[in-house]
């Protein structure tokens, strides 16, 4: 027969029990601050901020990053309207296009099905998400003159209304490092790891079918995000495009670097050997001052594919 507990043998065992879970807590949150840790000494990229500083972040993020801005571009979103989306992003899947989450939430907005965003496919479509998070935003009244964690709730209806502040200088760092307003200084380094991004097939450029595939995806994926690309001209391998840029009320010089920064977040996902716009170029993983392109023309250039 089993002994027989007294109360007080198994108050004891509670309090155990209770200090075994406080210990294991502890331990899993120091695993959390040295994965943090460790997140920041191993940054895959770099974008440089006002302030003369770095921020750091993976090519993951800064590609999901590039794509949120992209579209609000391409949606004739102000820059305010593109940083309460990256600082949003940010906080609800760390720039990460989730599978799932708290609930059915899913994607890089956390977005719920049950809550009329869409269907789960939609939602895990990085255009998508972007594209209806700034539909939402734009019925938000005087969305552009509240503060950004208040502007942000009102769209997602968090359980942590005043989490997004906290992101808003990596946000405008991000925005303003891919919008074009100046020079493209952001890149990442050698063997950055590809985007997770489970994003569907977009439909090709025209006149890229002689292209080669890493070419054409990288075309296809900014014509899908920004739009306004033509082909201009090709190499005969099909390793190297030409493109020109036309975004409505942006200037050639501009929509032409938003191109060139766009191309280099996303160059993890493709073997990308050079970008060029206007007197810069990007290669081996770093700007140089040298070419000498027309405003509003990008040239990009892949590695040949065994």
């Amino acid at each position: 027969m089993a002994p027989r507990l007294t109360s007080n043998t198994k108050v004891v065992i509670v309090l155990v029990a209770a200090l075994a879970l406080v210990a294991g807590a502890v331990v899993a949150g120091i695993a959390i601050f040295r994965s943090k840790d460790e997140a920041a000494n191993t940054a895959e990229c770099l974008v440089p901020a006002a302030d003369g500083t770095d921020l750091e972040l993976t090519a993951v993020n800064l590609q999901h990053a590039s794509t949120i801005n992209a579209v609000g571009i391409a949606k004739h979103m102000t820059p305010r309207a593109r940083i309460i989306a990256v600082a949003t992003a940010y906080q609800e899947s760390s720039l990460r296009n989730l599978p799932n989450g708290d609930r059915d939430s899913v994607g890089l907005f956390q977005q719920r099905p049950s809550q009329g965003w869409g269907t789960v496919e939609q939602i895990k479509d990085p255009i998508y998400s972007a594209g209806i998070f700034y539909d939402r935003l734009m019925e938000v009244p005087h969305w552009d003159t509240l503060p950004l964690t208040e502007a942000a709730q009102a769209v997602q209806y968090s359980g942590f209304p005043d989490a997004y502040a906290k992101w808003e200088d990596e946000a405008t760092t991000l925005v303003d490092g891919l919008s074009g307003a100046k020079l493209v200084t952001l890149s990442c380094r050698a063997g950055a790891a590809a985007s997770t991004a489970g994003a569907p097939p977009r439909e090709p450029l025209g006149g890229t079918e002689n292209l080669s595939p890493a070419v054409r995806d990288l075309l296809s994926g900014a014509q899908a995000e920004l739009g306004g690309l033509t082909l201009k001209s090709s190499t005969g391998e099909g390793t190297a495009a030409t493109v020109s840029i036309s975004l409505p009320g942006v200037k050639a010089e501009q929509a032409g670097r938003v191109l060139a920064a766009w191309m280099v977040a996303h160059e993890a996902t493709q073997p990308l050997e050079s970008v060029a716009v206007q007197n810069r170029t990007w290669t081996d993983h770093r700007w140089m001052d040298e070419g000498d392109l027309d405003s509003g023309l990008v040239s990009i250039v892949v590695a040949p594919q065994s």
